[in-house]
């Protein structure tokens, strides 16, 4: 038994490792700060089901990212991330909501058209893969 063991410990170990290692792999909470008292945030925690449209009162595309900005009421703001490229973004003048169903408020899988600077809406509308709000650091000195 012990030889068998010694002789078969490297497979065992790395059939043991394994669906641990490719739940890290293909994990989508990526960590993106800590608290205070240092427990991680993730995006997950963050995320939000959906944003009136009646409450959206700028917007600002973030090229680095490939997110959409939104400004809320009581400057609260969340970033839209997206399933498609959105090309027409960095040069759109406005936004056209197109939430499902006619409701008024959007949310994963609906989709945002940018409007050019000629007022006329892009060939390809942006569908929304993901909301999550946006957390402001605070300005205390310290590095969080």
């Amino acid at each position: 038994m012990e030889k068998w063991l010694y002789d078969n410990i490297l497979k065992i170990s790395i059939i043991i490792s394994l669906p641990l290692l490719m739940a890290y792999i293909f994990a989508d909470d990526k960590i993106i700060g800590y608290t205070e008292h240092g427990i991680p945030v993730t995006k997950a925690e963050l995320e939000v089901k959906s944003v009136r449209v009646d409450t959206i009162r700028s917007w600002k595309w973030i090229e680095e990212t490939d997110t959409l900005r939104l400004t809320l009421n009581r400057k609260k703001q969340v970033d839209v991330e997206f399933f498609n490229r959105c090309f027409d973004m960095p040069y759109a003048t406005g936004l056209q909501f197109k939430p499902w169903g006619g409701f008024n408020s959007i949310g994963r899988g609906d989709n945002i058209t940018p409007i050019s600077w000629s007022n006329r809406p892009a060939l390809w509308p942006c569908t929304i893969k993901r909301i999550t709000e946006v957390i402001e650091e605070k300005e205390d000195g310290e590095e969080n």
